[in-house]
């Protein structure tokens, strides 16, 4: 009996509480039923379970929207220009280019002018009638020597001589000056040179028809060289001068 009596009973709470309970679970679907549109509702759930930040583009409509977003913003200004970037690395230096050809060589200038002040003389004797010598110092420093034959009122032409051929000769630089001097068939060839010193060479005549010389070129200082105030002044005699004698005192053969 408490046994039957007991399952009744929970039969009948059964069936009592089974319509209350299917309402409650009713009600409680419907609330939580979203309803459809564009700012809330199935958006915001489709949203949180679909929605691809990245895919915006593509679920963007012709205009830029959907059924759930709205239309898409105009463009915001461009952002401000970010500081400048380190200079780079140089880069390689490029290979040399082919040399050019060697261009045409150029028209030879003019001679200029000897300049003033050059160094040139000429000295010349003649002591019989029948030959000349000379001496002659050139723009370019050369000393020559020269001689003519001269027969009457014929005049031969000029034999030079370059007296400074010889290397061994030892001619002296910077001669600016020349004389010439003749005697016993020898004749004497002198320069003075810009520093005032005098150098003398010789050469041999060889009596013919014509005259010839022989020069060997070689040169020699004057010994010694002139100094400023030669020549040497006298000495001066310490001795007493000769006084006319008085004549009272001469002696008596002389008086």
């Amino acid at each position: 009996m408490k046994g039957g009596a007991l399952a009744s009973l929970a039969l009948v709470v059964v069936g009592i509480a089974s319509p209350a309970f299917a309402t409650a679970q009713s009600i409680q679907a419907t609330g939580t039923v979203r309803s459809a549109s564009p700012t809330g509702g199935d958006c915001e759930s489709k949203e949180d379970s679909s929605w691809n930040p990245r895919a915006v583009g593509a679920q963007a409509g012709p205009r830029g929207g959907d059924e759930c977003k709205g239309q898409r913003g105009p463009t915001g200004p461009t952002g401000p220009r970010g500081p400048q970037g380190e200079p780079g690395e140089d880069g390689q230096d490029g290979q040399d280019g082919a040399t050019g050809a060697t261009g045409a060589t150029g028209a030879t200038g003019a001679t200029g002018a000897t300049g003033a002040g050059a160094c040139v003389d000429v000295d010349a004797v003649r002591d019989n009638n029948d030959r000349e010598f000379k001496a002659a110092l050139t723009p370019d420093g050369i000393t020559y020597a020269g001689v003519r034959e001269i027969q009457n009122t014929t005049v031969g032409p000029w034999t030079w001589y370059d007296l400074t051929t010889n290397e061994d000769g030892d001619y002296p630089a910077g001669a600016c000056g020349v004389s010439i001097d003749h005697q016993a068939n020898r004749l004497a060839i002198e320069v003075i040179t810009t520093g005032g010193e005098i150098w003398e060479t010789f050469c041999d005549v060889n009596p013919g028809t014509p005259d010839t010389l022989t020069c060997n070129g070689v040169w020699n200082e004057t010994v010694p060289q002139p100094n400023p105030g030669d020549p040497p002044a006298p000495l001066r005699t310490h001795t007493q001068p000769i006084r006319p004698m008085d004549p009272n005192h001469l002696p008596k053969t002389l008086k």
